[in-house]
């Protein structure tokens, strides 16, 4: 029998990172949440990643909907935060800044107490001790080389740093020191962290990518098949998307996560569903890889396979 290793890949986006907790409502309504077997994440997607982990999707709601601006970024400066993101999008922008103004990269003045209050709130050892993988991405000063961390490889204290570091936007947050090197925000090297699970032989990846602009090189991946989820109504840019941390946009990303994941798969759900039921077992086992001919059966091939990788540094993508 085949058996697929499913996998999960969350990019960072800020706020915007309510909608992939939509998206995994969806997947535990369509019980798929079950068969992932690995999961992967940067910045505001590396909390969302050690939320899956957890497997507690009351207890991940509960968070979002507890975020207030004032919690996760104790400042009024919010030109600072803004003036942060724009000035560190871009290569051009990081490529002079590492070689003129190093030390600003390693400078921050907003507290990140917000975030860490989070963090002490969860067991994070019982993520650490599932048999998951969960990697986070960060930068690695000073040549912001991309580190894929392997979460589970580490104590609760260094795994709740590296989550920290995973969301390190300079210059509004100091970066974080971990062992002797410090780290900065993932985002930086790779948003879309697909790379640790595909290096890991994974089959299939549900990639939630917060930016509907997006588009994947899916040439770099030829041995895993991809479904890209993201957003079909744009999201927003700085202040009302990244920084809206009102109950209401919160609440609505979490909606249109759900609605955009069940109107992507619950009808090819309910079609193989129909279709499946007529097949001999040799023809679904032989035609499971294709999505398109046999999703269900993928998900039938339940695969609990454990892996004892380690952490992987890459210098480019």
């Amino acid at each position: 029998m085949i058996t697929l290793k499913i996998g999960l890949v969350l990019s960072g986006g800020g706020c915007k990172g309510a909608y992939q907790i939509g998206v995994w409502k969806a997947l535990r309504e369509l019980k798929i949440d079950t068969y992932i077997q690995g999961v992967s994440g940067t910045s505001i997607g590396a909390l969302n990643a050690a939320l899956f982990a957890l497997n507690d999707y009351n207890l991940a709601e509960d968070i979002w909907m507890s975020l207030t601006r004032e919690k996760a970024l104790p400042t009024d400066n919010v030109d600072l935060f803004t003036k942060g993101l724009k000035l560190f999008i871009g290569t051009k922008n990081l490529n002079f800044i590492k070689k003129h103004l190093p030390g600003l990269l390693e400078q921050g003045n907003v507290s990140r107490q917000g975030l860490t209050d989070i963090l002490d709130s969860l067991d994070l050892n019982e993520a650490l001790c599932s048999p998951m993988p969960i990697y986070i991405t960060c930068a690695e000063l000073p040549d912001l080389v991309g580190r894929y961390f392997k979460l589970n490889n580490y104590d609760s204290d260094t795994a709740k740093k590296i989550l920290c570091a995973s969301a390190a936007i300079p210059p509004v947050f100091s970066a974080e020191e971990i062992g002797n090197l410090k780290y900065l925000d993932g985002g930086l090297f790779d948003n879309l962290p697909i790379r640790p699970l595909y290096n890991l032989g994974f089959d299939m990846l549900f990639v939630i990518n917060l930016d509907r602009n997006y588009i994947i090189d899916r040439s770099k991946f030829p041995k895993c098949k991809i479904i890209c989820i993201s957003p079909s109504t744009d999201q927003g840019g700085v202040f009302s998307g990244v920084l809206d941390f009102s109950n209401e946009g919160i609440r609505n990303r979490i909606k249109i996560g759900y609605d955009d994941t069940m109107n992507l798969l619950e009808p090819i759900f309910e079609f193989h569903s129909f279709k499946l039921k007529k097949l001999p077992g040799e023809m679904i086992r032989n035609t499971s890889k294709n999505i398109a001919e046999n999703v269900m059966g993928i998900f039938k091939n339940k695969n609990n396979h454990k892996t004892k990788d380690n952490d992987v540094m890459v210098n480019g993508k």
